[in-house]
């Protein structure tokens, strides 16, 4: 009778094991079924990423744009101080906003890259999407200020202790790549 149902007992195999091996079979099964979900779900979450990099590429806070906004030297007034100092604090607030907006649609693109190819093998993600996320990764490495970051103290006294942030690699700026 072993012999009949395709040597499955004739090997060593119980009831149990079998029992067990069709439950591991169904949940993963249950769980690809839910990547499916997530993969779907993730579908639109980039979408919606893409085009909020679409609205801030067309609107005046694009950081090309807000170049083409910056006022010129003596627009303030001349020979007085206070539009001297007024003059430096608008051209210091007015490179933070590009600085912004630039690393803004540096992360959404980023992000997008990566909703559009989670579940996917790195084998599968073509080369020109992998030395994009490259750059983008080494652009936000480059810009990173360790002043500005809430973290970086929590970082430096315990590593783990800052949530969602890599480990401090020992350069000034960030973490490795």
């Amino acid at each position: 009778m072993a012999e009949d149902n395709g040597g499955i007992l004739a090997v060593g195999l119980s009831g149990d094991s079998i029992a067990a091996s069709i439950r591991a079979q169904a949940d993963a099964q249950a769980r690809a079924a839910a990547l499916r979900i997530e993969y779907d779900s993730l579908s639109q979450y980039k979408k919606m990423v893409d085009d909020l990099l679409t609205s801030l590429e067309k609107s005046p806070a694009h950081h090309g744009k807000l170049a083409d906004g910056k006022l010129p030297t003596a627009a303030l007034g001349t020979g007085f101080t206070q539009a001297q100092d007024l003059f430096k604090s608008y051209n210091t607030v007015h490179t933070e906003l590009q600085k912004l907006s630039k690393g803004l649609a540096g992360q959404i693109e980023a992000l997008g890259l990566a909703v559009g190819f989670a579940g996917k093998t790195f084998e599968e993600v073509d080369e020109a999407t992998k030395q994009r996320m490259a750059a983008l990764a080494k652009q936000a490495h480059a810009d990173y200020v360790p002043k500005r970051d809430p973290y970086a103290e929590m970082k430096a006294e315990d590593p783990q202790g800052a949530p969602n942030n890599p480990p401090v690699s020992g350069t000034k700026k960030g973490g490795v790549l």
